[in-house]
């Protein structure tokens, strides 16, 4: 259940940044890091997966609003760095990994 919230949220972010061009800025958030960050995101996720729609979007907000003060970032920040971990696949894919093993998998 839970690979299936990781491979949402990365098809997700996939999509939404797909058109953008190679970067030469490098990400300021660390591999281990983004993939503990996707990992409670994705605990995030599951915890709301049952509620209605007004609730979970309510929960989720919260929800992410603690993952990133728990790891000392943003949600821009994250998507800044997503955004440029996208355009590096290996490495992204390296992170996904990372993510899976925590979990266990």
């Amino acid at each position: 259940m839970m690979n299936h919230a990781i491979i949402l949220l990365s098809l997700s972010c996939l999509s939404l940044l797909a058109c953008q061009g190679k970067s030469m800025e490098q990400p300021t958030i660390p591999e281990d890091k983004m993939a503990r960050i996707m990992a409670d995101l994705s605990i995030a996720e599951a915890a709301t997966q049952n509620l209605g729609t007004p609730q979970k979007d309510s929960m989720m907000h919260v929800y992410f609003v603690q993952v990133f003060e728990m790891h000392g970032t943003s949600l821009e920040e994250y998507e800044k760095n997503l955004r440029l971990y996208i355009q590096d696949m290996p490495r992204l894919e390296q992170i996904t990994k990372q993510v899976e093993d925590i979990f266990g998998k």
